[in-house]
């Protein structure tokens, strides 16, 4: 997989097409960002720490409608008291 910034300078250079830039986007060659942003609570010292909901066991498997709204509510509670963190910052 390479990332966006060497297939744009193998671009700029002629050494790739446009077409066999887009196959590899089709194909899924080319690794983009796919992350959310980063919620934060501040401890008394300063420290940042991130949320995290776990759901052992779940894998391969759906949830009822019950874990659905629980998921929901947990997110609507870490956006309500979290700050979003920059992700600019590392």
């Amino acid at each position: 997989m390479q990332k966006q910034s060497n297939i744009e300078a193998l671009k700029k250079k002629g050494v790739l097409s446009a077409a066999a830039t887009k196959s590899l986007e089709k194909s899924g060659g080319i690794s983009k960002r796919k992350s959310k942003p980063v919620h934060v609570f501040k401890t008394k010292e300063g420290k940042e720490v991130i949320p995290m909901l776990y759901m052992r066991g779940g894998k391969g498997t759906t949830l009822l409608k019950e874990g659905i709204k629980f998921l929901a509510e947990y997110e609507e509670l870490v956006n309500k008291h979290a700050t979003i963190k920059n992700n600019k910052e590392k």
